[in-house]
C-alpha cells in the first residue's frame, strides 16, 4: 500500500486556523493550525482537508474552487484527505459541512497564494500589481501585450509561507469559469475502472487476516472458551482472548473464518425486553429529560381561538446504514507507533478513540481514511481498534474486515423516534398553534433536535425533544434527526390541509414566509405541473419542503399503487443551497439522498427481538435497486453570490413525507408510521 507524501521541495504554502464548526471543538480548540495548500517547484498545487471522500464528489469540488480562485488547471491540483499526520484537525465529514467550511477555506488560502504570486510578478516585471492578471497558472499584464511568466517561474528562489488574514476578497461570481458549471469529477476514471482504492483493497508487507468471535446478542458475556479445534487449524497464527475479545489470527481470510467456527463457546445472555413490535412504547417509557428548542406565545389562548385542532402520534423505526462496503481495518505497529488504513469519515476522532482504548499518545497514531464505499451515518470505529489489538499480539500488521452480517448486527443504525403533534388552525387556514413532542432513541439528544423546528408562520409554538435509552446502537446517519422530524412534520402538515379542505400545496404556501423555502417551493411545484395533474385510480401526489445544513429543499412526488406495490414515478426538487459549485454534484447528492429515502419511506426497518437482529443480510433488508429509481429534476433557486451550503443531506429529508402523503392521495389511507410498503 502507498502511503501519501507531502510535496516535496516547496515553494509556498498558505497556512490557516480552519474554523470547521462554529462552536469550539470540546477535544481541543478549533482546528490545528496547519497547511492547508502548497505550489511545488514545479507549479503542481495540493491541497490538505481532514475531510473524506465517500461518494460526495469533495475532491472534485475542492478542487474546483482552487483551481477556479487560483487560475490553475483543474488536472494540476492534487487533493490529499484524511490522513491525520498530513491534514489539518478536523472533527469529520458530518452535517453537509465540506463545501461550506472546507470549501470557504481552500477558496481563501488559494486567493492569498493568488495574491501573492501577482506580487512577485509586478516587483519582476516593475509593473503595479493591479496592472496583471492571472490565466492558466501564468501572471501575465491584463493588457496581454506582455509575456506571460508560470507560477514556477515566479517561485524559483522563493520559499513563501502565508497566513489567512481575517479579511479575504475572493473572486466574484462572474469571473468563475469552472464554478457554476457542470464538471466531470477528477477521480471519476479511476471509481469506473477499479483503481480507487478503498479500506477493503489494503494490502501491506506482511499482512495476516483477523476475525472476531461475535457474542449471539448484545451484552452476552463470554463463561467458556474452548480453542483446541481452532488451534490445530492449519495456517492458523493465533488465537487471541483479552476477557471477552476473542478473536482469530490467519494466513489467509478463509482460514480465519474456518477458525473462527471452529471455536467453542459458551456465552450468558441477558434478557431484553424491546423488540420492533413494541418499541413506540418503550422509547416513550425510556425517555430523558425534554429539551425545549423553542416556546413562544401562548398555546392555551392559540387553542382556545383555533377554529379547528388536529392532534396525532408518528413513528420511525431503526434504519441500517446499509452501505455497500462493510467496515475494514488495517493496523500495523511499527515499535510503540500505530498506523490505521480504515473507511472512517471521521480520521480524528477515529485517532482520539484509538489513543483512549489504547492508552498511547496521539502522535503515536496515525489513521489515514481510505476513499470510503458509502458510509451515510456512522462507520464503526470498533474494527479498527480489533485490527490494533490483534497486531499488537501477534507483531504483524493485521487486517480485519466485517462480512454483511456483522455489518448489520454491530455497526449502529438511524435512531427510532416517536413524535406527538398537535396543531391548531384559524378559519382561514392559518396555523396559530403548534405543540411538538419527539422522542429519538439514543444517548444523544442533539441528534433529535436537528429538524425539529418548523419553518412554517406560527407565532404559538412549543417544541421539545428528548433522547430515549435504547435497546440497539444508535448512532449518525444522513441528517441526522432531519429526515425523521421533516416526516412527522410535513404528514401532519397533509393532514390539517385535508381536514380543512385546502390543497396540500396551497396551505404550505398560505403559512410559509421564508424567503429560501417559498421559492423552493413555488419552483418545484411549477416544473412538476402541481396545478394541472391528473386524477387517476391508483396515482397519488405529494408534496413536501425541508431544510438542513444551510440548505433549502421542497418535492413533488407521483406514485402509482397497486395492491402492495407502490412505485415512486416521478420526483421533482426546488433546492437553494446558495452557490452551487458543480452542478452535476450537487445534483448527484440530490438524487442520491432521494433514492435512499425512498427506502426508508417504503421499505426499510431494522427488525429484532431482544439482543438480536433478525434481518441481518441484504436479502432481507430491502434497500431501493435500479429498478427503484423514478425520474428526477432539480430546480436550483439559489442566489450565487450567497455561499454555498450543503448538498449532500437536505435532499433526504422531505422525501419520506412527500412519498407518504402521495401514497394516501392514491389511497386514502393515513400513513402515520413507516415503512409505507408493510402497511398497504
Amino acid at each position: 500500500m502507498t502511503e501519501p507524501r507531502m510535496q516535496e521541495n516547496v515553494a509556498l504554502s498558505v497556512v490557516g486556523t480552519p474554523r470547521w464548526t462554529p462552536e469550539p471543538d470540546p477535544r481541543g480548540g478549533p482546528g490545528d493550525p496547519a497547511t492547508l495548500l502548497t505550489i511545488d517547484k514545479n507549479g503542481g498545487v495540493t491541497a490538505f482537508s481532514g475531510k473524506v471522500e465517500y461518494g460526495q464528489g469533495i475532491r472534485n469540488g475542492f478542487a474546483m474552487e482552487i483551481a477556479d480562485e487560483l487560475d490553475v488547471p483543474i488536472d494540476s491540483v492534487n487533493i490529499i484527505l484524511g490522513d491525520t499526520a498530513l491534514v489539518p484537525h478536523d472533527r469529520g465529514t458530518t452535517g453537509s459541512a465540506s463545501t461550506r467550511t472546507v470549501g470557504i477555506q481552500l477558496r481563501r488560502a488559494a486567493a492569498i497564494a493568488r495574491g501573492a504570486l501577482i506580487d512577485l510578478a509586478a516587483t519582476r516585471l516593475e509593473v503595479e500589481a493591479g496592472s496583471l492578471a492571472t490565466r492558466d497558472g501564468q501572471v501575465m499584464i491584463a493588457d496581454g501585450e506582455s509575456d506571460a511568466v508560470s507560477y514556477a517561474n515566479l517561485l524559483s528562489g522563493h520559499t513563501l509561507s502565508l497566513a489567512i488574514p481575517e479579511v479575504v476578497e475572493t473572486k466574484r461570481v462572474e469571473d468563475f469559469h469552472l464554478m457554476g458549471r457542470p464538471a466531470r469529477r477528477i477521480d471519476a476514471v479511476s471509481r469506473v475502472t477499479g483503481s480507487t482504492k478503498y479500506a477493503q483493497d489494503v494490502v501491506v508487507p506482511g499482512m495476516l487476516y483477523g476475525k472476531i468471535l461475535r457474542p449471539p446478542s448484545y451484552g452476552a458475556k463470554l463463561q467458556q472458551l474452548d480453542t483446541a479445534r481452532a488451534d490445530r487449524v492449519a495456517g492458523v497464527v493465533s488465537v487471541v482472548r483479552d476477557g471477552d475479545f476473542v478473536g482469530v489470527v490467519a494466513e489467509r481470510e478463509d482460514i480465519a473464518e474456518y477458525a473462527i467456527e471452529a471455536l467453542r463457546a459458551r456465552w450468558e445472555e441477558i434478557q431484553h425486553a424491546a423488540s420492533d413490535l413494541n418499541l413506540a412504547a418503550v422509547l416513550k417509557e425510556k425517555a430523558g429529560e425534554f429539551v425545549t428548542l423553542r416556546d413562544e406565545g401562548s398555546l392555551d389562548s392559540a387553542f382556545d381561538s383555533a377554529e379547528r385542532a388536529f392532534e396525532n402520534s408518528y413513528f420511525v423505526p431503526y434504519v441500517s446504514n446499509a452501505q455497500m462496503e462493510p467496515s475494514a481495518s488495517v493496523a500495523r505497529w511499527d515499535g510503540d507507533h500505530l498506523t490505521i488504513w480504515c473507511a472512517n469519515r471521521g480520521p480524528f476522532t477515529e485517532r482520539d478513540g484509538l489513543v483512549e482504548a489504547l492508552g498511547v499518545d496521539p502522535e503515536q497514531v496515525r489513521v489515514i481514511s481510505m476513499d470510503v464505499g458509502g458510509s451515510f451515518g456512522t462507520k464503526t470505529a470498533t474494527v479498527s481498534h480489533e485490527a490494533a489489538r490483534l497486531a499488537k499480539s501477534v507483531g504483524a500488521p493485521v487486517r480485519v474486515a466485517y462480512d454483511r452480517e456483522e455489518e448489520f448486527a454491530w455497526s449502529t443504525v438511524r435512531p427510532a423516534a416517536t413524535f406527538d403533534i398537535k396543531s391548531g388552525v384559524a378559519a382561514d387556514g392559518t396555523i396559530v398553534a403548534w405543540d411538538y413532542t419527539a422522542i429519538h432513541a439514543g444517548e444523544n439528544a442533539f441528534r433529535g433536535q436537528r429538524g425539529a423546528d418548523t419553518p412554517y408562520d406560527v407565532g404559538n409554538v412549543r417544541i421539545k425533544v428528548a433522547a430515549a435509552d435504547s435497546p440497539l446502537q444508535a448512532g449518525s446517519y444522513r441528517s441526522l434527526g432531519g429526515a425523521t422530524n421533516h416526516f412527522a412534520r410535513e404528514v401532519h402538515m397533509d393532514e390539517i390541509a385535508r381536514g380543512i379542505g385546502l390543497d396540500p400545496l396551497e396551505f404550505r404556501l398560505a403559512n410559509l414566509s421564508h424567503p429560501r423555502l417559498r421559492p423552493a417551493l413555488t419552483a418545484a411545484a411549477e416544473a412538476f405541473g402541481w396545478e394541472s395533474r391528473a386524477s387517476r385510480p391508483g396515482i397519488g401526489y405529494g408534496v413536501a419542503v425541508g431544510y438542513d445544513a444551510g440548505s433549502f429543499t421542497a418535492q413533488c412526488v407521483e406514485v402509482s399503487v397497486e395492491n402492495q406495490d407502490v412505485q415512486v414515478k416521478r420526483v421533482v426538487v426546488g433546492f437553494d443551497c446558495g452557490l452551487v459549485v458543480n452542478p452535476d454534484g450537487a445534483r448527484n447528492q440530490i438524487e442520491g439522498s432521494i433514492i435512499m429515502g425512498m427506502g426508508t419511506a417504503l421499505w426499510e426497518a431494522v427488525e429484532f427481538d431482544g439482543g438480536r437482529v433478525l434481518n441481518g443480510k441484504l436479502s432481507r433488508y430491502h434497500v431501493p435497486r435500479i429498478a427503484d429509481t423514478p425520474e428526477i429534476e432539480v430546480v436550483f433557486t439559489g442566489d450565487p453570490e450567497t455561499l454555498s451550503s450543503g448538498a449532500g443531506e437536505p435532499g433526504i429529508v422531505p422525501i419520506a413525507a412527500a412519498i407518504a402523503n402521495a401514497v394516501r392521495d392514491a389511497t386514502g389511507k393515513a400513513i402515520d408510521e413507516l415503512p409505507i410498503v408493510p402497511q398497504l
